[in-house]
């Protein structure tokens, strides 16, 4: 059994609309919000292998606060900054098979996609700093529509 973990990015702060998409760091509630996912994803006890990142500075950010002390093994992917569906499934699929708890950290529409696309489950919202967890039976490259089991998504007003 394997484990794939899909973060969006805490929520970004607007407040210098001069800078560019990719450089919007986090907003109070955005790192409020981080700290409080990661303290509930601590709570589970869970081992990463890997985690996948968009490189943006939001969802470096956001990995800074969810992780705080304890930070994985993260590659930033260039390709999942504003990915589509298929972009993510490529990450995906290149995933060492002895890889068995994996994250994927974030944009949307793409993060609701992937986890829709993987469970065949329709979620109404995805808002940011939500975390969906999803259970794999197959090899990572054969994932495909409604492959995966959705065990949990939280989301941090869950958590306020």
């Amino acid at each position: 059994m394997k484990n794939i973990y899909f973060l969006r990015h805490a929520k970004s702060s607007w407040d210098d609309f001069a800078l560019k998409d990719f450089d919007r760091p986090l907003s109070t509630r955005g790192i409020q919000d981080a700290d409080l996912m990661g303290n509930y994803f601590r709570s589970k006890k869970i081992k990463l292998d890997l985690v996948f990142s968009s490189p943006s500075k939001r969802t470096s950010e956001t990995l800074e606060h969810f992780f705080q002390l304890e930070m994985p093994n993260i590659e930033f992917e260039a390709s999942l900054y504003h990915a589509s569906l298929d972009e993510i499934l490529s990450v995906i699929f290149g995933i060492p098979e002895d890889s068995k708890n994996v994250m994927v950290v974030g944009h949307n529409p793409s993060m609701h996609q992937i986890t829709e696309y993987l469970s065949n489950k329709f979620i109404n919202k995805y808002p940011t700093c939500c975390l969906a967890a999803l259970t794999v039976d197959q090899d990572w490259s054969e994932l495909s529509n409604g492959s995966a089991d959705l065990v949990f998504i939280k989301k941090p007003s869950e958590l306020r």
